[in-house]
């Protein structure tokens, strides 16, 4: 998931480093101490510093993971998680739920269609069923179920 932790030198405690942005000059990530940020202090600091010859002071130490040197699936300029990614991820359409529902429910995850025109023969025929089916929803007044691959039971008149 791309989580960057640190771990303390003395007491062996694994915390996350705190985000603090993207860099686009030095095209990094930019990642600042938990124990400075929060304000508490660190066993280890001294030990940990020492170890990267730096010299953060009150601050805190940061790291920068430069991300066109990392696995651009896991380190990216907005991380997962942070709320610029939340944001984003709120922003996807239909389209996605349309892609799970062609692969899930109309089993093209796993195929044995060969060639693309067969493919697109395939494709084409299950986006008519999908408004097909969402057409005859309509016309029998459940509008609300056109997105609906399953009809709901119907009411038993007694």
């Amino acid at each position: 998931m791309g989580h960057v932790r640190c771990c303390c030198p003395q007491t062996g405690e694994v915390r996350d480093l705190v985000f603090q942005g993207f860099e686009a000059d030095r095209d990094t990530l930019k990642y600042r101490c938990p124990a400075a940020y929060v304000g508490s202090v660190c066993p280890g600091a001294e030990t940990c510093h020492a170890a990267g010859d730096v010299h953060p002071g009150a601050y805190g130490r940061i790291v920068r993971i430069k991300i066109t040197e990392q696995d651009r699936r896991i380190f990216v300029p907005t991380p997962h998680g942070s709320p610029s990614w939340h944001r984003g991820y709120n922003r996807r359409t239909a389209l996605e739920r349309i892609n799970n529902r062609i692969d899930n429910s109309f089993g093209f995850e796993h195929h044995f269609i060969r060639g693309m025109d067969k493919m697109k023969l395939r494709v084409g025929l299950a986006f008519a069923v999908m408004l097909a089916m969402a057409l005859g929803h309509i016309k029998q007044g459940r509008a609300h179920q056109m997105r609906s691959l399953v009809q709901t039971p119907r009411q038993a008149s007694g």
